[in-house]
């Protein structure tokens, strides 16, 4: 039986690893974790707490620098500030979704465009839509709500991730997505809910209409995936993560 202190230990692995695995943050050599000192699938569970960090600080920053530029701007310098952070691990899920899609192709060949590191046509277009839409949402909420309604929206985004690989299945024998599909199942699913339920202090209403619409989203990739490609990769993953999360800021943009 695990000791208090173990079980501990252990969740504090899985959130550092989770820290350092789904941002471009720059960690202590003490807080970084390998991947064989944990379960995957299980730090999928703090994943929307990453998301809140980074969207919290995002906003704040953002706070700060509409005090000299007008919002409309801060934002753009919130949205630079964010992908450099590590939104941008997501985005390239969602723009090489973009490009496997608009192909035509589906199955094996589809998987293998979405593989190729070029971004294509369909893939910018992808990344401009994602820009637009966070940015003009953005800008039409008071920057005295962008930490608290970003790092809202950062923790569902990455709820609509766990929700995805809780639907998914992975059929390939290797792939980034594997043990985090694999693993993560009803009880890391409640987990992850727990874990995301204090946030909803930062804004009740966008709380519970996000949470289930998150949850929808993420479910809707995967079984959209499974049609598609045969199951859900790495890169469906973070395609449901921009995804929910631009669902997030317009309902944000719209209470």
């Amino acid at each position: 039986m695990t000791s208090p202190w173990g079980a501990l230990r252990t969740l504090g692995r899985e959130g550092c690893f989770a820290l350092g695995f789904f941002t471009r943050c720059p960690l202590p050599a003490t807080l970084n974790v390998e991947v064989f000192e944990v379960d995957p699938a299980r730090t999928l569970v703090w994943a929307p707490w990453v998301g809140a960090l980074l969207g919290g600080f995002t906003g704040w920053v953002g706070k700060c620098v509409a005090v000299f530029l007008p919002p409309s701007v801060a934002v753009w310098v919130m949205l630079a500030l964010y992908a450099l952070l590590g939104w941008s691990l997501h985005l390239d899920g969602w723009s090489d979704l973009a490009d496997g899609w608009g192909s035509g192709q589906r199955g094996e060949a589809m998987r293998r465009i979405m593989k190729d590191s070029r971004v294509g046509g369909f893939g910018a277009l992808a990344l401009l839509l994602a820009a637009g839409l966070w940015t003009s949402a953005g800008a039409t909420i008071s920057p005295e709500r962008w930490s608290s309604t970003l790092a809202l929206a950062g923790a569902l985004g990455r709820f609509a991730l766990a929700s995805a690989a809780f639907f998914g299945t992975y059929p390939w024998q290797t792939g980034l997505g594997k043990r985090f599909v694999e693993g993560f199942d009803g009880p890391c699913l409640a987990r992850t809910v727990v874990v995301v339920f204090p946030l909803a202090l930062l804004n009740p209403f966008l709380w519970v209409l996000g949470m289930p619409a998150t949850f929808a989203v993420g479910a809707l990739f995967a079984f959209a995936s499974r049609r598609w490609i045969g199951g859900t990769s790495g890169d469906i993953l973070g395609a449901a993560a921009v995804g929910g999360e631009l669902l997030a800021v317009l309902l944000a943009a719209g209470i």
